[in-house]
């Protein structure tokens, strides 16, 4: 008798997947209820220190002797870390070489609309709660599926095919009308049709023990393999 059962290989990396969604989940529940709005708050108390000073963003971004930036320097006045979002979007408005230069009070005008909207807007904060909802169902699909077929098993013996996995009638070798070996040397993976229409799929690299079945069954009913 040969069974099968659920590759433990298998098993550990869709557990890890599962394990991943999960974290992001949490990481995107957290970006969205506390780490963003946080910013945002630190964005509201240090806004008119910002809005006082008519500078470009050449200005904000050009570094000192001690490599710090005004825009760093105006953060750290007020014990903060200016957001790396923040810093992104200044540094988009650097007029880049060769380019026309526009007007200083354009330049000013549209930095201070940075300064003046949110670090992340409502629908960046949204859009966390979302990536956090569809993480989390993916990693419980992960899990489920694992569940799923950690209850299942072939089992091939003399009399034929039985186990949770081909279900609650069994499967004599001469049952089997048909054998789909297109998928085997690639993927591990082989489909018998009954006689009755009915198809079993057997995977290798979801269970282990599979190759063994397979043996049995090459055996018991060689006029079907593949050539």
């Amino acid at each position: 008798m040969v069974e099968a059962k659920l590759n433990k290989e298998y098993a550990l990396r869709i557990a890890g997947i599962g394990l991943l969604m999960c974290c992001i989940c949490v990481w995107s529940m957290y970006d969205g209820i506390a780490a963003w709005p946080r910013i945002n708050q630190n964005m509201d108390s240090i806004r008119p220190a910002l809005l006082a000073k008519e500078m470009t963003a050449e200005g904000w971004l050009a570094r000192d002797d001690a490599n710090e930036t005004p825009l760093q320097a105006a953060f750290a006045a007020e014990n903060m870390k200016v957001p790396a979002k923040l810093v992104k979007k200044v540094s988009e408005l650097r007029v880049p070489a060769g380019s026309p230069v526009p007007p200083l009070a354009v330049q000013i005008e549209r930095l201070q609309k940075i300064f003046n909207d949110p670090v992340y807007t409502q629908h960046e904060l949204n859009t966390q709660f979302v990536q956090a909802a569809v993480t989390l169902c993916l990693g419980l699909a992960a899990f489920l599926s694992l569940t799923l077929k950690a209850r299942k098993s072939y089992v091939a013996d003399d009399t034929g095919l039985s186990g949770s996995g081909i279900g609650k009638a069994p499967a004599a070798y001469e049952d089997i009308a048909s054998i789909d070996w297109s998928k085997w040397d690639e993927k591990g993976i082989l489909v018998l049709r009954l006689k009755n229409n009915r198809r079993l799929r057997l995977d290798g690299w979801h269970f282990s023990g599979i190759t063994g079945i397979v043996g049995v069954i090459k055996h018991q009913r060689p006029d079907l393999c593949a050539s």
